[in-house]
């Protein structure tokens, strides 16, 4: 861990104090994190949540600390990439030291369990210090705990605390500045390994040089590692190591499991000794929720309700929000336009500029209800049970069962969803999540869905009286793009990516109330991420666009123009009709030159590709910026149809948009739809490329994904408009 210095009030260096967080899934680790740091990194359980290591500040007694959140690990023997990373962080290297300090996390209703990862890094010579966490569950669960007893046979303190509420987290700190000053209180609880594991051990030590003064602990873990991280952490000693085991593969393998069996002993001795647990008890109250919400009838019925709610609180709830920013946004075009002198600075802020911060902070609203309710959900402890029931349809389609959670996170953004691909072990499972990643219905493709519904669907009578279309055919969007990606999965698993899925294991989080804190975290960095770095791609391609439709000029037509300015001035009195003719030459005198400009070229050219899917070439102008990312289509549509910062503009930005294309013939309830149906399959967003070239090491399988998904979009698109034009739907 980066040995950083800080400056004090005195205004020497003083160095920080090096805490590393680490302890199974779902034991509170990254809410203590939270609750010290103030950091927003995510809270769950599921693999990828904190696959990188994440770093924290916490003002200490005297000094600064640095505060590091591992990922979740139930051991350190790196068969899982989380293991790999805690192992590193907790190991350290030359250029990348030790922590002081490891806080380990434990489920104080589960210590058995997860006391084995306290004793391995305890083992590896870190100081430890035992949050027992989760303690008011404990306590209304019954268990009875010695904790004097249990801290003097751990060797470290051992300290209750409640993550969630911030109790004992201020005795928590000072044991942690204690063992910093006396690293002796936390040396855990040593070892005491069986003749077998001890023959082993010294064996191990005659491997390299570099072991002879090993401590047992990193021996042992040399014993049981997989070979490409002891080569990561020691170069060369993991093939050694690899071949000693080969000469011997039955006696490696009893003496891993004899590890496993000695650290046991002593835990189950520990717990027996001082830990008393609650009296046999029927079933919970949670446990009869779950007889429902895990059915596979009751359950997914529960999950399809759940979910329909939450889109239609994303198309329903959060448009006064929009309508009040779209207000603001025109306000401010408006008073650029009126108070700057004419000319190509005004037409590059208000037409370029303003029109691209528009487009984006007019869709934040619904990003935010989005985001609300994933979190709702996540928090409430829902979302684990939705991905067991997920489970079953992705495991008949071939694909792996924690795929189920890069593709939930793909729901939000498909590049943190194809990074979390990395927690998949078999490669070849992780390909095949990271080519099915980009079909999952992003935020990006909200606002396009959001065009298309208020302009063509929003005037539909309610289904049942309740339900709107609009909500619907935005909930069948997702589900759409879900499907689709469950049969491609299914095509490659046989073709391209052969293999078998494995099974997904996670832990079932208690049901809780979700915490306002939590809630106010998540939609703070959800919204600054999307404001922040989908803006300024929005912002800068807006510019780049206007110039693509504003260049070449042409004097002749700006001639015409004037002349036609003049002509009404001088015929049309004054008033109404004359302000509505000047508009009309205006609008009239900007599609000439759009239809000459650079991009006006590219949408004809691309016209007669598109043409078969009810698109004309203003779309093939938005769909050209589109490839850079999705959500540019709205803004792109408002600049062609002359609505991105006009005077009139009302106070739905999408709505309005959508209608004035509906009025231009471009948009229908049919074509509409055609149009959602390309941008729920196409691959259309330059980061997401990227990132699969990053992660696959290649741009092979990106430029494939990039061609099947865009060619099974444009079947997709053609199906549905052709098929609803020869049913007679418009």
């Amino acid at each position: 861990m980066p040995d950083s210095s800080a400056t004090g009030a005195a205004g020497a260096h003083v160095r920080p104090l090096q805490v590393a967080l680490c302890g199974n899934p779902n034991t509170g680790k990254t809410t203590l994190f939270n609750q010290w740091t103030g950091a927003n990194a995510q809270v769950g359980n599921y693999p990828g949540v904190t696959v990188e290591r994440h770093t924290g500040h916490r003002q200490g007694q005297g000094r600064p600390w640095r505060v590091h959140d591992l990922p979740g690990c139930y051991s350190l023997t790196a068969h899982s990439p989380e293991e790999e990373v805690a192992f590193l962080a907790l190991r350290g290297g030359p250029d990348d030291p030790p922590p002081d300090v490891a806080v380990v996390v434990l489920d104080a209703t589960n210590l058995a369990r997860n006391l084995f990862l306290l004793v391995q890094v305890a083992e590896l010579g870190v100081p430890v210090v035992a949050a027992l966490n989760l303690m008011d569950a404990a306590q209304a669960a019954g268990w009875r705990m010695d904790i004097a007893g249990l801290q003097a046979a751990l060797g470290c303190p051992a300290v209750p605390v409640v993550a969630r509420t911030g109790q004992g987290l201020a005795a928590l700190a000072a044991a942690v500045e204690a063992v910093a000053a006396h690293p002796d209180l936390g040396r855990g609880p040593g070892t005491a390994w069986s003749l077998e594991v001890q023959t082993a051990l010294r064996a191990a030590r005659s491997l390299d040089p570099v072991l002879a003064d090993a401590s047992d602990g990193v021996l042992a873990w040399i014993l049981a590692a997989e070979p490409p991280l002891v080569d990561r952490w020691q170069p060369g000693l993991g093939a050694r190591a690899a071949a000693a085991s080969a000469r011997d593969p039955g006696a490696a393998a009893d003496v891993r499991r004899r590890l496993i069996h000695d650290r046991y002993r002593r835990i189950d001795a520990w717990v027996a000794a001082h830990v008393q647990p609650p009296a046999a008890q029927g079933r919970t109250a949670s446990d009869r929720v779950d007889d429902v919400m895990l059915h596979p009838l009751w359950g997914t019925a529960v999950f399809l309700v759940a979910m329909t709610l939450l889109f239609q609180a994303v198309f329903a709830w959060a448009t006064p929000m929009a309508d009040g920013v779209n207000a603001a946004m025109g306000w401010v075009a408006d008073q650029c336009r009126d108070h700057l002198s004419p000319g190509l600075g005004r037409d590059v802020l208000v037409d370029g500029v303003l029109a691209g911060v528009g487009g984006t902070l007019v869709f934040l609203p619904q990003i935010l209800v989005l985001f609300l309710g994933i979190a709702l959900l996540e928090d409430s402890g829902y979302l684990a049970r939705a991905a067991f029931l997920v489970d079953r349809a992705m495991g008949r389609a071939g694909l792996p069962g924690k795929a189920f959670v890069p593709l939930l996170s793909s729901y939000a953004c498909a590049v943190p969803g194809i990074l979390a691909t990395r927690t998949l072990g078999d490669p070849r499972d992780r390909l095949l999540t990271i080519l099915i990643a980009p079909l999952m219905s992003c935020s990006a493709r909200l606002p396009v869905y959001t065009m298309v519904t208020a302009a063509v669907f929003a005037d539909v009578p309610k289904v049942g009286g309740v339900l709107a279309l609009g909500g619907l055919v935005v909930a069948a969007m997702y589900l759409l793009s879900f499907v689709v990606a469950l049969a491609v999965g299914a095509v490659l698993r046989r073709t391209l990516v052969p293999g078998g899925g494995a099974p997904l294991l996670l832990e079932m989080p208690p049901y809780r109330l979700p915490r306002a804190r939590n809630l106010v975290r998540v939609l703070w960095d959800r919204g600054r991420v999307f404001v922040v770095e989908t803006g300024a791609t929005i912002v800068a391609l807006s510019v780049v666009l206007w110039a693509l439709m504003t260049f070449p000029r042409l004097d002749a037509d700006g001639q015409a123009h004037a002349a036609t300015v003049a002509r009404i001035e001088q015929t049309v009195a004054a008033g109404t009709n004359r302000a509505e003719a000047l508009a009309q030459a205006e609008i009239a005198a900007a599609q000439v030159r759009l239809d000459h400009s650079i991009a006006g070229r590219l949408g004809h050219a691309l016209e007669p590709a598109i043409a078969p899917l009810g698109f004309d070439w203003r779309i093939g102008i938005g769909l050209v910026g589109s490839l850079a990312a999705r959500e540019v289509l709205v803004p792109v549509m408002a600049q062609i149809y002359g609505r991105a910062s006009s005077a009139d503009v009302d106070d739905r930005f999408a709505a309005d948009v959508g209608q004035t294309m509906a009025r231009a013939g471009s948009l229908t309830p049919l074509k509409g739809l055609s149009l959602m149906v390309f941008f729920a399959i196409a691959m259309q967003c330059l980061n997401t490329l990227a990132t699969m070239r990053r992660e696959t090491r290649s741009w092979r399988w990106p430029l494939f994904a990039l061609g099947y998904l865009n060619a099974l979009a444009w079947v997709g698109s053609f199906a549905v408009y052709q098929c609803g034009s020869a049913l007679g739907y418009r």
